[in-house]
């Protein structure tokens, strides 16, 4: 399996000094490193809103967004790993959050982080790993649907309805998540890194998709669209608004960690793999 072979990471930074064609070496080991973590590493990133947390501890960062938590920038010593198994434990406690998801990417530390979490408990998250994906010039594909960016709460919360129902989110959650968007709004607004865009066909809202722009970049952070309006260009008419939003900003690239089904989209779409990051999942004691 992609990711299980501990050189796997030095191949995808090697890969990636390929990719970006640039010609000193140590400046280009830093570029790498930046992109790989900023696909690899997506909550850091994420705007302050008020039902984000962010905790950084010593080799790792434990991000929470809602009911939703991510165990990340894992730079750990061999002895360190059991002691933040404990402690991220801890923290879930504290916060009452049902689970974390730990991502292990191609900079984590120490090489066998992935072998050292099985052994104390943690699995194979849904799905399990995600491949990572850069691309530096315009996508490929025709971008054939509208797309607008979002500009109002009531759009807002208009995109994440599909996102709520692709995922097929329960009712109640939804009520949680429209509150908690409602609140979130003028702070995105303020913070401005964030964008979200909404995909119609014949005026009826049918996909969305969310960007965060970073100086490396824009880093892609979910995207849905719904059943009846799938395999139809929906979702690369997404891929080519944040495309064209990275070039406004001044950071023409996007970067994305992404699971089975967009992946070879986006690759047909002209993005390069750049590495693997596998997903664990640590459960909150009972």
């Amino acid at each position: 399996m992609a990711g299980e072979d501990p050189d796997e990471g030095p191949r995808g930074l090697a890969h990636l000094r390929e990719v970006a064609g640039e010609a000193d070496e140590e400046e280009d080991s830093g570029a790498e490193e930046e992109l790989i973590g900023l696909a690899q590493e997506p909550g850091i990133w994420m705007p302050p809103e008020p039902q984000r947390t962010v905790f950084r501890g010593e080799g790792f960062t434990f991000v929470a967004h809602g009911r939703s938590a991510w165990v990340h920038r894992l730079r750990l010593e061999e002895s360190q790993v059991g002691q933040r198994v404990d402690h991220v434990s801890a923290i879930l406690g504290i916060k009452g959050l049902p689970r974390a998801t730990w991502w292990v990417g191609d900079l984590s530390t120490p090489a066998d982080l992935a072998r050292r979490l099985v052994g104390l408990g943690l699995e194979p998250d849904d799905p399990p790993e995600l491949i990572s994906l850069t691309i530096a010039e315009p996508p490929g594909g025709n971008p054939e649907v509208e797309v607008r960016r979002v500009e109002t709460v009531e759009d807002q919360l208009q995109a994440l309805e599909i996102d709520w129902e692709a995922f097929e989110i329960a009712p109640e959650e939804r009520a949680l998540r429209r509150g908690e968007a409602q609140r979130s709004w003028p702070v995105l607004q303020v913070d401005g890194r964030q964008r979200t865009y909404l995909a119609y066909l014949d005026g009826r809202p049918v996909g969305f998709g969310r960007a965060v722009f970073t100086p490396h970049g824009g880093l892609m952070l979910g995207g849905a669209t719904l059943p009846e309006a799938r395999g139809k260009g929906v979702y690369t008419s997404i891929v080519h608004a944040r495309w064209a939003e990275a070039v406004e900003r001044g950071v023409p690239r996007l970067v994305v960690s992404a699971g089975p089904q967009s992946a070879p989209i986006l690759e047909e779409l002209g993005f390069e793999r750049i590495g693997t990051v596998r997903l664990y999942e640590q459960r909150a004691e009972d």
